[in-house]
């Protein structure tokens, strides 16, 4: 490959005067500004205005932190007041006492209290399955209470 050198990179045709006249136009201007005497105080009013950006940036944080530290006690307040709350009392049901009887030797009694403890009664609607279920252990024993009618009758009353 062939090197490039900047005579290469030089327009030709039509675009060669009008870059040489733009070259020309900068190159001017240039070399009048750079001529010109620069003031020595020509960056104190730039100088200045960071300066005064500086320090309302440093102001404006200042006042965020000191608003920080303002809401601190506010916000601590309520944890030291209520470091100690009042105690929650809770209604509880006592315990029933157990009544201690006299019982024999051979612990028949403390089961019957357990056995009564323990137990559940039955709910106004399942008593009537409750006395059926009392009559089949019953009739099975023979000695019913009821009689074939009036199963019958709380057999239909279920139904309904």
């Amino acid at each position: 490959m062939k090197p490039i050198n900047d005579h290469d990179l030089e327009p030709t045709g039509e675009f060669a005067a009008g870059v040489r006249d733009f070259r020309a136009a900068v190159t001017h201007v240039a070399e009048r500004e750079t001529a010109r005497p620069v003031a020595i105080d020509w960056l104190a009013p730039a100088r200045k205005r960071r300066r005064s950006h500086q320090h309302r940036l440093v102001l404006g944080w200042a006042c965020a932190a000191a608003l920080c530290f303002a809401t601190v006690p506010f916000a601590i307040m309520p944890l030291t007041t209520h470091s100690n709350p009042a105690p929650i009392h809770v209604a509880q049901q006592a315990p029933t006492p157990l009544v201690q009887a006299k019982e024999p030797e051979n612990g028949s009694g403390l089961m019957e209290q357990i056995d009564a403890d323990v137990s559940e009664s039955v709910p106004s609607s399942l008593a009537p399955l409750a006395e059926l279920g009392s009559t089949d252990t019953a009739s099975t024993s023979g000695d019913s209470p009821f009689d074939g009618a009036t199963l019958a009758q709380l057999g239909s009353a279920n139904a309904h």
